[in-house]
């Protein structure tokens, strides 16, 4: 970002979206079975919002959120969530995982960084991610 005396402010709104159906199982690392979800401005973003939501009737899971500022060769973990069993049908809605992000404590992203995510189990889940690039 270039020095600036004012203050600079989030001004585009963005939506990062992703549909997982793989089970991610190499935790220390993104893997094929990630899927990338967002990828921040040339100037950063502030996300404040990320939820993940089953599609299909799952057992008990795990959602994991990861970070790459290498254009995505090496990811870490920022952040994994527990998705409760979701027996999912046309008269229950399914329970989205919140990540915990929001106006007040947002996910501030470098540069061009990229989200990716992933699930544990072989299943459909449908991610979405509200943003403000810089």
């Amino acid at each position: 970002m270039a020095k600036t005396y004012a203050a600079p402010f989030a001004q585009t709104p963005q939506r990062g979206v992703a549909t997982t159906t793989a089970a991610h199982t190499t935790l220390n690392d993104i893997s094929d079975d990630c899927m990338l979800m967002f990828t921040a401005g040339s100037e950063g973003a502030v996300a404040t919002r990320l939820g993940s939501t089953p599609l299909e009737t799952v057992t008990a899971g795990v959602c994991y959120l990861y970070s790459s500022t290498d254009g995505g060769v090496t990811g870490k973990l920022l952040r994994a969530a527990a998705m409760a069993a979701d027996t999912v049908s046309t008269s229950d809605a399914p329970t989205e995982v919140d990540f915990g992000y929001t106006e007040a404590a947002p996910l501030r992203l470098k540069a061009s960084e990229r989200l990716y995510v992933g699930f544990s189990l072989a299943k459909i889940v449908s991610w979405a991610l509200d943003a403000m690039d810089y």
